[in-house]
């Protein structure tokens, strides 16, 4: 779970915002939440081609407590996971078991108090502001986790972040201000682990040498940000702003080695990005979605210069359509990721699509959930992802899982990259 070193100022901040009479007065009973939750599970995964096929036996646990109080509330999500799979014989890294067999995280803690008509909230959050179905164009905040590779839903892989942040309606708008107090990267899946992939790997030590500087691995640093939300006539609209680092890693060249290698630092790179995003309701249960950020100073890895790291203007860019037929909903959406001063030698592509088809539904009065997903780069046959996911409830106190992964495409294409790794994953929890 995040450790102590969110900044002293944030809880500085946190302490000024509890009333230490207020908190004096507290009884046993009051110290017991206002609502509390938990599930105990086992999760197992099975790829379905080659040996070894059996990729995961866990078991978890997940508690959430919510209380509040005059004017003030916390919130507290947590969740504990054990894989057995790294016991004794297993095809994984020793990294792998240290970093997967047993970890535990923070899916939020944090704690809120009203100021006005406005509320500050400090802690590990996580902060959703694009309308886009799991796919990341305003959404820039909080890093990804890749443990389990490109499939898992963003509730589950998204990372917690300390921030604090600020809240105040003007009208029929919400303003948010954010400051994220300590910089967290993305988590590429550990070298040897089940989903390690080229998409993911670090320059080979044959032909580079990786010289960071301290300072440059992205170990400190902040970001802040500002969003409004509201309506313009019949559209629902948000603007937002962010200065952020980079959370994917950048190699920039230093020069030659001794050994006649290039030499890398790696870098994470500051940005600012400024984005919008709009939803109109076109009626007969249609609803148009679009949204489009720009990134200014977004740096790229280039090994054939001589010196340093590419810099470029990005742009990102959806358009996505809900249709709400029955009991589905279906969502179609296209993403466009360009970079507009691209250079031979960059090691990202000039234009990069993403096209989505979902559905998802409720049936059984609630207790079946089912997620079907296409998702393909075009051309659709060089890289693909088929995805089902269901959630049963036989009962209120009973939750059963399936998840079927099937991917399609070339080996330098990112789902293809996991073309023979096709799986199924399973898992059955306790709700109390």
């Amino acid at each position: 779970m995040p450790g102590s070193h969110i900044n002293r100022a944030a809880w500085a901040v946190l302490a000024c915002m509890v009333a230490p009479p207020a908190l004096a007065e507290l009884t046993v009973d009051d110290l017991k939440p206002d609502y509390a939750d938990a599930e105990v599970g086992v999760a197992t995964a099975l790829r379905l081609h080659g040996d070894d096929q059996i990729t995961q036996k866990a078991m978890y646990f997940k508690a959430n407590l919510e209380d509040n109080w005059d004017g003030g509330y916390y919130k507290a999500k947590g969740r504990v996971r054990y894989d057995a799979r790294y016991d004794g014989n297993n095809p994984y890294s020793e990294r792998a078991r240290d970093k997967y067999r047993f970890d535990a995280d923070w899916r939020h803690l944090y704690w809120g108090q009203s100021v006005g008509d406005g509320e500050v909230t400090v802690g590990w959050q996580q902060v959703v502001w694009g309308r886009a179905d799991e796919l990341r164009v305003l959404d820039q905040i909080n890093p990804v986790d890749y443990r389990d590779g490109l499939t898992p839903l963003l509730e589950d892989s998204r990372i917690a972040v300390p921030m604090v942040r600020f809240a105040q309606p003007v009208g029929e708008w919400e303003l948010e201000a954010l400051w994220v107090t300590d910089f967290v990267k993305n988590q590429p899946p550990v070298a040897g682990s089940e989903f390690d992939a080229p998409l993911f790997a670090a320059p080979d030590p044959q032909y580079f040498l990786l010289d960071s500087k301290p300072g440059y691995d992205g170990g400190k640093g902040f970001s802040y940000g500002l969003s409004a939300n509201g309506r313009i006539g019949s559209v629902d609209t948000s603007f937002v702003a962010l200065n952020a680092r980079q959370q994917d890693p950048v190699y920039a060249v230093e020069g030659l080695a001794d050994d006649g290698r290039t030499r890398l630092e790696r870098q994470f790179p500051r940005y600012t990005m400024g984005g919008a995003g709009l939803a109109i309701d076109a009626g007969h249960s249609i609803v148009v979605r679009s949204e489009i950020a720009w990134f200014d100073n977004w740096r790229v890895t280039n090994p054939t210069r001589t010196y340093g790291a590419d810099s470029t203007s990005m742009v990102k860019s959806l358009l996505g359509v809900d249709y709400l037929l029955r009991d589905w909903l279906i969502s179609v959406q296209w993403q466009q990721q360009q970079l507009l001063d691209w250079q031979d030698g960059m090691l990202q592509d000039k234009r990069e699509h993403l096209f989505t088809l979902s559905a998802e539904g409720t049936h059984w009065q609630d207790r079946l959930k089912s997620r079907l997903v296409v998702a393909a780069s075009p051309p659709f046959n060089d890289d693909a992802l088929l995805q089902g996911i269901f959630t049963y409830k036989p009962v209120d106190w009973i939750k059963l899982g399936l998840e079927v992964d099937v991917f399609f495409g070339k080996p330098d294409k990112p789902f293809g990259e996991y073309d023979n790794r096709d799986q199924v994953r399973l898992s059955a929890g306790y709700l109390f």
